[in-house]
């Protein structure tokens, strides 16, 4: 799938002051959790490149994460029982229990110290680390929508070696996923159920409509370079606001990272979402591990819910184009993201039973 095909142009500036005003942003544009963190990191808050960050050291010790050797100059490590981050200074590619996770800002080393962009630590690391900490409320999860992707005259990626078109693996997957969370006992609605186009917006419109609690779009990928290296599994949430998506290297997108927009108000549940998703894919497929990543799709910008946007693989390389074309991969997908949606359930429960 494109990015450029699914990217999301800046929204007009009276639009993003409302957005703003919807996901509860203060007038000097900070999210309150923002707000309160600055507070509590005076002393220690800086400014980078135009970005807020606070003392790595400070924020994993609130975690009880403690440094660990790192074998790498520019390597840095914190572990505790439970977790393992592992950072590459002035990289945005990093690792979370073992797991490949885009930052929206590479750490940064000031003055002896590593430093952590403040969007990064309450919007990325919080809410794997201690989800629901700071956040007012714990979202339902009763109704999901699924959105296969593509449909009718848009195939979507083809290989057509093996006959294969995006929009139709697209909708088998779906079709296989909703059966499987149907046996967990939620509402499952599609955003199509056969084979014909559906527009951009209609797809969010659908878990408007809904009242949907979890959005997921799913897709496979593909490449015009490097076809036969490039394979593997990435799962997309929407960026935050202030910081720029995975690929946006040369930061394009500069008027889209100032601006609210909706999907912007789960950006949290987004990022607990997109990661026991991308945990229980990388685990049960034993696929590449392309990344948790970030974008501003059209699919993502405008959810209602916690969102995500599932590449399940790439039908440009033939080997695994192959598994893909097979119904019993497919299923095995299906299963992957079934059960990252329970892991995410299960930590909600968990979230409403300290309530």
């Amino acid at each position: 799938m494109s990015p450029a095909a699914l990217r999301f142009l800046a929204v007009a500036a009276g639009a993003a002051v409302a957005v703003a005003s919807f996901v509860g942003l203060t007038r000097d544009g900070m999210h309150p959790a923002s707000r309160r963190v600055a507070a509590a990191e005076a002393d220690g808050t800086v400014r980078l490149g135009g970005v807020t960050y606070v003392d790595l050291a400070d924020f994993c010790a609130r975690f009880g994460l403690a440094e660990q050797p790192a074998g790498a100059d520019k390597k840095i490590v914190y572990a505790s029982k439970w977790s393992k981050l592992e950072f590459e200074v002035d990289s945005r590619d990093n690792t979370v229990n073992g797991l490949r996770v885009f930052f929206g800002d590479p750490v940064r080393s000031y003055r002896g110290r590593a430093w952590l962009s403040r969007v990064d630590a309450e919007l990325l690391l919080t809410p794997i680390l201690r989800p629901g900490l700071d956040q007012a409320r714990v979202p339902a999860l009763k109704t999901i929508v699924l959105d296969p992707g593509h449909g009718g005259n848009d195939s979507g990626k083809t290989n057509d070696r093996f006959k294969i078109a995006e929009k139709d693996v697209a909708l088998d997957t779906a079709r296989r996923l909703k059966k499987l969370l149907e046996t967990q006992g939620y509402t499952v609605v599609l955003t199509r159920t056969e084979d014909r186009y559906v527009d951009l917006a209609e797809r969010p419109a659908v878990a408007r409509r809904e009242h949907a609690d979890l959005f997921i779009s799913l897709h496979y990928n593909s490449v015009a370079s490097r076809a036969d290296s490039v394979t593997g599994v990435e799962v997309f949430t929407m960026t935050p606001q202030f910081q720029y998506s995975t690929a946006d290297s040369e930061h394009d997108d500069d008027d889209g990272a100032k601006a609210a927009m909706p999907g912007n108000a789960n950006d949290a549940w987004n990022t607990l979402l997109g990661y026991n998703i991308f945990r229980e894919m990388h685990d049960e497929l034993k696929a590449p591990d392309r990344g948790l990543k970030r974008a501003r799709w059209k699919v993502l910008v405008l959810a209602p819910c916690p969102a995500v946007l599932v590449e399940s693989g790439y039908l440009s390389n033939d080997a695994e184009a192959r598994k893909i074309a097979t119904p019993a991969y497919r299923q095995q997908i299906a299963e992957a993201i079934a059960g990252g949606v329970r892991s995410y359930g299960a930590a909600l429960d968990r979230l409403r039973a300290k309530s």
